[in-house]
């Protein structure tokens, strides 16, 4: 079957579209779609078809459509109490089909994603609350998209054909300062340099008109670029032969296979140099300044390098080939490539605190403690796609956190919810209550990991059956704040006791590690586990064979989050 959301919703089977109806039983069929593979109950059905006024058959009139609607859809439409589920197999939704594209990024791939456009989307329920925040999503699905291919085709040398479209997109979208970015580089590189300052100028007066700010870093850096003529934005090598799109990808798949290893054989010596630039060639630093991300190197257990980011970073996280900060008081992210040491970009979360970031799933994860809040963020665009509330407000509760694994998202808040998210369309399949004021969550060993500050637990589920409540509760060292998965074991920093709790999955058991003051993050790499200790300004390494701190460096001020990336601990510092 084939489910279409990218225009008005239809399904099609065997060449044939199915005739599921119209009114409130065409949207029934939309909400189920909109939560596909997850039992939606009866009484939210009826909320969302009729609102604050059902008829009092309503349930009756559920069952109805639901009758009707098997002769389409067949086994597809289950009963599943209290309510009912709509199987949808991998490939089959097109929005889906849409945003793979967007994550590998490739011409073809892209040009064809954007083909299965046919309109506004789920015209049909414009107006319906339940729709109304996926509209919003599958609107800015297309726009990042169209971006994506923009870059795709830049890439390619294909700068002049896009120049009209470029124009006609920056008129419909004159706030969004990538597409005008694509065109000052379209236009630099088809030799129009002064309209392309000019596009630069015209981007500038309407952000300060409607918005009263001025550009992104981004697109101000590409300005100074195109002023000073810079070569890195000259255009690629044009073949002498336009190759066609198949070959195209194969070539651009060789040449990330290239990069890929070059890379990779490379590395050290990438680090070394970004190093000898920053620091000069005696390398090292006795501390960490206030508002950066230090770099330890664990040949050396040295602090080699520090990275200014915003005012008082604290989670940290790498993937997608960058590191991540959230900022807390900036309430922002900074993206930092690894290899260069330098700061790529900042990325804004509105009025949001950041209290727990994970990268996987083709996305970047941030959690917002004091909101309930949940965001995506694209990391090839640098920028927030989606927020949905998951939790609470609880009051006070300023901790909230989030892990990728099991192919969900799972993020724990303070107001004691555990929650599971589908990042395809970034919807809540399910939560469950969990201890007192969780402080962290980690995936690893087939389990789903939350450490409860307010009593002292840890407690672990079964991914798949997590609803069902904890399989197993562990009680550890006071103030539980930091996790994380690795050598085969979970790692505990427990704040209030001064102690690294390393946990065997298999037996469940616990080993107390004494360690610096007040730890409150761990990551494991290099065969160690690194521990970031606010209350000393230390960062202790503990040897994975024998369990002890084998090394304390002494970083100063107050390290917050920690992380371990590209053979490097990263860790984000405070002031105390």
């Amino acid at each position: 079957m084939e489910f279409r959301v990218l225009g008005p919703l239809e399904v099609e089977h065997d060449d044939r579209a199915l005739k599921l109806g119209s009114g409130k039983q065409l949207a029934l069929v939309a909400v189920l779609l909109l939560n596909a593979n997850e039992a939606v109950s009866t009484d939210q059905l009826v909320d969302e078809l009729w609102g604050e006024s059902p008829p009092p058959t309503a349930p009756k009139i559920v069952r109805n459509y639901v009758s009707v609607l098997r002769r389409e859809l067949g086994d597809r439409l289950v009963t599943k109490p209290p309510g009912y589920l709509l199987r949808v197999e991998e490939g089959e939704l097109d929005s889906e089909r849409l945003e793979r594209a967007i994550r590998r990024g490739d011409a073809e791939g892209l040009t064809n994603a954007l083909a299965l456009w046919r309109g506004k989307p789920l015209a049909q329920f414009t107006y319906e609350p339940f729709a109304r925040q996926e509209i919003e999503r599958l609107e800015e699905l297309r726009l990042t998209a169209i971006e994506a291919l923009n870059d795709a085709e830049l890439d390619l040398g294909r700068h002049a054909g896009l120049v009209a479209q470029l124009e006609a997109l920056v008129r419909e979208h004159p706030l969004r300062e990538r597409l005008s970015g694509q065109l000052m580089l379209a236009l630099y590189r088809s030799g129009r340099q002064s309209e392309a300052l000019e596009a630069y100028r015209h981007a500038r007066r309407v952000l300060d008109e409607q918005l009263g700010i001025e550009p992104g870093p981004a697109l101000r850096e590409l300005e100074h670029k195109i002023l000073n003529q810079d070569e890195s934005l000259a255009p690629p090598p044009v073949l002498a032969e336009s190759p066609s799109p198949t070959e195209d990808a194969r070539r651009r798949s060789r040449y990330r296979r290239w990069i890929l290893i070059g890379g990779l054989l490379l590395l050290a010596a990438v680090i070394a140099a970004a190093i000898r630039e920053t620091h000069g060639s005696g390398g090292g630093l006795s501390r960490v300044r206030v508002n950066n991300v230090g770099v330890i190197l664990p040949k050396t257990n040295g602090i080699v390098s520090e990275i200014p980011v915003g005012i008082r970073p604290g989670p940290v996280a790498a993937g997608a080939g960058s590191l991540w900060v959230g900022n807390l008081q900036d309430r922002n992210l900074t993206k930092i490539d690894p290899r260069r040491l330098r700061v790529v970009s900042t990325i804004s979360l509105g009025n949001r605190t950041p209290t727990g970031l994970a990268v996987g799933e083709g996305a970047v994860w941030v959690a917002y403690g004091l909101r309930g809040e949940l965001s995506r963020v694209e990391p090839q665009f640098g920028q927030v796609t989606k927020t949905i509330a998951v939790a609470g407000r609880a009051a006070g509760a300023t901790v909230g956190s989030v892990a990728v694994g099991a192919g969900f998202v799972w993020a724990a808040f303070g107001d004691s919810s555990l929650a599971r998210i589908r990042p395809a369309g970034v919807r809540r399949s399910g939560s469950v209550l969990v201890g007192s004021s969780p402080s962290a969550v980690v995936v690893g060993g087939d389990a789903v990991w939350v450490a409860n500050s307010g009593d002292a637990t840890i407690e672990r589920f079964n991914p798949a059956t997590f609803q069902e409540g904890p399989i197993r509760t562990i009680n550890v060292g006071r103030q539980p704040t930091g996790l994380a998965y690795g050598d085969g074991s979970l790692w505990v920093a427990c704040r209030g006791d001064n102690v690294v709790i390393r946990v065997d999955p298999s037996t469940n058991s616990a080993l107390n590690i004494p360690v610096g003051k007040a730890p409150v993050s761990v990551a494991v790499g290099a065969g160690s586990a690194w521990v970031a200790n606010s209350g000393d300004g230390t960062v202790s390494r503990i040897d994975t064979a024998s369990n002890r701190v084998v090394r304390t460096i002494h970083v100063d001020n107050s390290p917050a989050g920690i992380t371990f990336a590209e053979h490097a601990v990263w860790v984000a510092v405070q002031s105390p």
